[in-house]
């Protein structure tokens, strides 16, 4: 039978189906633009914006994609945290083996010379680079997981997003359909099916730890 699944590996909205608007939720949208269409039959001109309905499933989305960005940085602070510790402390490690390195007369800094010599400015510069390679490989760990994690919060985000631009699309071209003339007619930049605004989190091209490690309002590490 194998164990179960930890929750927190789920991802019901990552699944390889296609995107499909089901027939009731289809049904609920089609009678909500229906109802939206008549509210504008004789009214004066509506201000600049997208349908209520619209404006609710954005506001969905964002709360969702908020809900998974914070998520996310519960589950990495952590990671976060000590990654900055060990960049850090592989900063100071470098410049002091620089530093040494720099005292030693020019013929014997060589790598080979450096890994047999005598004395206790060779024994520090190998403990040296022994703990910057054992930090260093800390630190990749590290962002291996933070990376994972993001992508995992990134696909669960933009999922969601994807199906509300669908339902959308549902909800568009009922209202189109349903929308009285004289609506048209004074409102003719209501043709193009309104788009989803992605959170910026969503769209960045940055490394995801170079895009977190400086924190947000409430993910500071």
């Amino acid at each position: 039978m194998g164990f179960p699944q930890s929750p927190s590996l789920r991802s019901p909205l990552m699944t390889t189906q296609p995107l499909r608007v089901g027939p009731l939720t289809r049904r609920r949208l089609e009678e909500r633009a229906r109802h939206d269409a008549e509210a504008l039959r004789g009214a004066p001109a509506p201000e600049a914006g997208a349908p209520p309905t619209v404006a609710a499933l954005q506001a969905r989305a964002n709360a969702y994609a908020r809900r998974e960005e914070q998520r996310f940085h519960r589950r990495v602070r952590r990671e976060l945290t000590e990654h900055r510790l060990l960049t850090a402390a592989v900063r100071t490690d470098l410049d002091a083996f620089d530093d040494r390195l720099d005292a030693l007369p020019p013929a014997e800094r060589d790598h080979a010379r450096i890994a047999v010599g005598d004395g206790p400015a060779y024994a520090e510069l190998r403990r040296l680079e022994r703990r910057i390679a054992r930090r260093h490989r800390r630190a990749e760990e590290l962002a291996a997981v933070i990376r994972a994690r993001f992508t995992a919060a990134r696909l669960r985000a933009a999922r969601h997003f994807d199906r509300s631009d669908e339902k959308i699309a549902v909800y568009w071209g009922a209202y189109r359909a349903a929308l009285p003339r004289d609506a048209v007619d004074r409102d003719p930049g209501r043709e193009g099916t309104p788009e989803l605004r992605r959170s910026d989190w969503l769209t960045t091209r940055t490394d995801a730890i170079e895009h977190w490690q400086g924190g947000t309002a409430d993910g500071q590490a």
